[in-house]
C-alpha cells in the first residue's frame, strides 16, 4: 500500500467509513510507515480541537436561505461545464477546416486519363469518325476482321466487356 491509499484510509477511518479489511491494510502499513503514523497524530489532534470547540448555532432561516443558493450554483455548474467544453471545442474545429481547406488547396488533383473518345470530343473532333469507316464497309468479312483488330487495340488487356 502507497501513502496516498493510506491518507485516504486515515480519513475514512475518522469518518467511521473504513471497511475491516481495510482496517487491517491500514494497520499493516501504519506499523511500518513512520510518516503516516504522524499523519494519523496529526489529523487525530486536529479533530480533537474542533470537537472542543462549541460552534454557533446557525441564524433562523438559515438554511432556507442556503438551499435556493444550492439550487442557483448547481444550475450555473451545468452551464460552466458546456461553456468549458465549447471553449475547447471551438478552436479545435478551426482547426480542422483549415487543415481540410489546406489539403484541398495544397495537395495536388489526381490526374485522370482520358478515353480516346474523350479526348477526340475536347479537341472538337468526330469520335464516330473510325466507326463510320467500319460501318461504310462493303464486305461483311472485311467489317468483322475491322471490329475484330480494332477490339484488339483497346488497352485493358484482359479482353472482356467492361461497360
Amino acid at each position: 500500500m502507497n501513502c496516498k491509499k493510506a491518507e485516504t484510509f486515515l480519513l475514512r477511518s475518522f469518518d467511521g467509513i473504513l471497511k475491516n479489511k481495510e482496517k487491517k491494510e491500514l494497520e499493516k502499513h501504519l506499523i511500518s510507515c513512520l510518516l503516516c503514523q504522524r499523519r494519523r497524530k496529526e489529523y487525530q489532534s486536529i479533530l480533537e480541537t474542533l470537537r472542543q470547540k462549541d460552534f454557533p448555532e446557525p441564524k433562523p432561516y438559515f438554511w432556507e436561505r442556503l438551499q435556493p443558493r444550492l439550487k442557483e450554483r448547481k444550475k450555473y455548474e451545468q452551464w460552466s461545464l458546456w461553456k468549458q467544453w465549447s471553449l475547447r471545442a471551438v478552436p479545435l474545429s478551426l482547426l480542422l477546416v483549415v487543415l481540410l481547406a489546406a489539403a484541398t488547396f495544397f495537395l495536388p488533383a489526381q490526374k485522370e486519363e482520358l478515353s480516346q473518345s474523350e479526348i477526340l470530343l475536347l479537341r472538337n473532333l468526330d469520335p464516330f469518325q473510325e466507326t463510320r469507316t467500319l460501318f461504310e464497309e462493303e464486305g461483311i468479312e472485311n467489317k468483322n476482321m475491322m471490329l475484330i483488330f480494332t477490339a484488339m487495340e483497346e488497352n485493358n488487356g484482359l479482353r472482356r466487356y467492361f461497360p
